[in-house]
């Protein structure tokens, strides 16, 4: 929470900034797809190391990437425990501390697993932080517009998810503000023991929930005054057309598919 520009996006004009916002969407859906299907080792750190190489390119903070990182610690040594202890072969142990068994094929597993879970995020992050949350709703709104056939309320779910993504911030600027207040009063996560900082959380959720409903209000305000009506009438303020990069990422994305497929 003390760095909020972890979850903004910075424009650097790199590369990844000119894609398609509509071909970024797709790519990004089908990479994430080819992460979850992948059980190959090599295969899948080669994916990692793809990841890590395109955000080198995009220019961003490797403090950023190392908070990222670092962030999943837990999850990281949890999953390692649970497949440890899920998948055991006989003759195939590696470690024996009472009752558990750390075999060769659940350490494999449990790296697999990890690095799906930091392949998933840092595609996230990528996107997120290289693309503007109007463009990408735009570019969601435009891949979305078939479902408004169906009188799905595709622009209305798409302005709720770029409010989202631009009030995140905001919101943590908030709890911030609410944890250095509780710790003036004596209270807050300053205490010492697990407990203590446990019950320190119930205190700001309240004001949390107060300020976000009064920032909701003040919002559906300027909305209304603006005369805004959902998607009646609105025409878009930029023009999207598909270049020849877009459509070499989009065949190196269908091909890294069908490569996991195939191993």
């Amino acid at each position: 929470m003390a760095n909020n520009s972890f979850l903004l996006f910075q424009k650097q004009n790199t590369w990844l900034e000119q894609w398609d916002p509509r071909m970024k969407i797709t790519v990004s859906l089908i990479f994430a797809a080819s992460l979850l299907l992948n059980h190959n080792l090599i295969l899948k750190t080669a994916q990692i190391v793809l990841l890590i190489a395109l955000w080198w390119v995009a220019k961003l903070s490797w403090r950023a990437l190392v908070f990222t990182l670092l962030s999943l610690t837990i999850f990281f040594i949890s999953t390692m425990i649970y497949r440890s202890m899920l998948i055991t072969n006989p003759g195939d142990t590696l470690i024996h501390l009472g009752a558990l068994t750390y075999s060769q094929q659940g350490a494999i597993d449990g790296i697999l697993m990890c690095e799906q879970i930091a392949g998933i995020v840092l595609l996230l992050s990528l996107v997120v932080r290289t693309t503007s949350p109007i463009i990408l709703a735009e570019g969601l709104e435009m891949i979305l517009k078939p479902f408004k056939k169906l009188r799905l309320p595709v622009h209305e779910m798409v302005m709720m998810f770029t409010i989202a993504l631009r009030f995140l911030p905001i919101l943590i600027e908030e709890v911030d503000k609410i944890r250095k207040a509780q710790m003036a009063r004596g209270g807050g996560f300053h205490r010492k023991g697990i407990s203590s900082r446990f019950r320190g959380v119930f205190p700001m959720l309240m004001p949390l929930f107060v300020l976000s409903i009064l920032r909701a209000k003040e919002l559906a305000v300027a909305m209304e005054s603006r005369c805004y009506q959902g998607d009646e009438g609105r025409t878009p303020i930029r023009l999207y057309q598909m270049h020849r990069r877009d459509y070499s990422v989009l065949a190196f994305s269908a091909i890294n598919l069908l490569l996991v497929f195939i191993v």
